[in-house]
């Protein structure tokens, strides 16, 4: 195996680490529904995190070096200070998945038995780039203050704006429940502010919705 961080400028790993850690999480999130109890709903894949610890020689040993002229231990410290600074990295784990381009999290560094290797442990997180879309054309005709009846806005959804109009209303369709009808709006399955809203309309069992019925968007 070899390790590579690419950034402006390139750095092999020169002591393969004895071990390295690679995590990552499901961001999946249990809601309770009457009716039903708890119930999983599926999310997106979480950031990928790979740390791992290892020692910057000050000479070369072929038992343990990957390869020979080596830079110095603070040259190598350096060069990754320079890299967690400067932005993203690429990161190259051959023979393994863990590949990937991140952003250095940590790096601990230092000199502990007076020989001049200085230890290091390096954690790194996934870097995803964020694409900014066009959002849906928003109707405003029942927007109380709008422009006029018929007229329309559109926003880009990286244009965060206090003045921005949502949807005022959301027509029930065959599949919907709740808390789906609640992420499609907010982001987030908690239904309790949806059902409150509209608890005239559902009535007694927030479970009844069904086709066709109009339900207010909570402010």
């Amino acid at each position: 195996m070899e390790i590579w961080l690419k950034g402006s400028k390139k750095l092999r790993i020169p002591v393969l680490p004895s071990s390295y850690q690679v995590s990552s999480a499901q961001m999946d999130e249990t809601v309770t529904v009457t009716g039903l109890g708890e119930i999983l709903l599926k999310g997106k894949r979480g950031l990928l995190q790979v740390s791992f610890s290892s020692f910057f020689p000050s000479f070369y040993d072929p038992g343990y070096c990957e390869y020979s002229g080596l830079k110095s231990p603070m040259q190598y410290v350096d060069m990754i200070e320079s890299m967690k600074r400067s932005g993203t990295v690429k990161l190259v784990m051959t023979g393994t998945s863990a590949s990937m381009r991140c952003r250095i999290q940590s790096f601990e560094w230092g000199e502990d038995d007076g020989t001049g290797d200085v230890s290091y442990t390096l954690a790194m997180k996934e870097y995803r780039n964020v694409h900014a879309g066009v959002s849906s054309v928003v109707t405003l005709d029942s927007v109380q203050g709008s422009p006029g009846a018929g007229e329309t806005v559109s926003a880009t959804a990286s244009r965060a704006s206090d003045e921005r109009t949502g949807p005022t209303t959301y027509t029930v369709r065959k599949g919907d429940t709740l808390s789906a009808i609640a992420r499609k709006l907010t982001g987030s399955a908690s239904w309790a502010a949806l059902y409150e809203q509209n608890k005239g309309i559902i009535g007694s069992n927030p479970n009844m919705i069904q086709v066709g019925m109009v339900l207010a968007v909570p402010g």
